[in-house]
């Protein structure tokens, strides 16, 4: 793969993290939980980290650096975001979840490619930064499933 094609693929992705944050934005406003509040802003944090390094690689292959401005999908993940959290955390949570699911598919993706090893660690990094939004996401939103609370109400019976 030449220097062109793997700005294209680190744009990408680093267009995916500048979505990604935009969703986080109205993921915050959207839950009341102080706890699940403070996750979110970390990993919005991590998206964040995840932009800027990806720019500094892709400014180092004579790339255009993405700005911190969302495209239409980012538009559309932050909408639906902020409408999934007029529904409640769970709501939002899964919303999340949805959103953090293209992101890890989308570093698996480009990880199928052939990179040299510092540009690979830094994805894989970021991936692994994705797989834990993920999986905390999940774990969070099952906690506040009203299903879980229904379990959690027979096994104290």
């Amino acid at each position: 793969m030449d220097a062109k094609q793997q700005v294209s693929k680190l744009r990408s992705v680093a267009q995916l993290d500048v979505d990604a944050v935009g969703a986080y934005d109205a993921a915050i406003h959207g839950v009341a939980d102080d706890l699940i509040r403070d996750r979110l802003a970390e990993f919005r944090g991590d998206h964040l980290r995840h932009i800027a390094d990806l720019n500094l690689v892709i400014h180092d292959l004579g790339g255009e650096t993405v700005d911190a401005k969302a495209d239409l999908r980012g538009a559309v993940m932050k909408g639906m975001t902020a409408m999934s959290s007029l529904m409640g955390t769970e709501a939002t949570l899964l919303a999340m979840m949805g959103n953090e699911e293209v992101t890890n598919h989308a570093y698996d993706a480009v990880l199928s490619l052939s990179w040299s090893d510092d540009i690979r660690k830094l994805l894989e990094r970021n991936r692994e930064d994705e797989r834990r939004h993920l999986n905390l996401i999940r774990s969070a939103a099952r906690e506040h499933s009203p299903l879980h609370f229904e379990v959690q109400e027979e096994a104290r019976a």
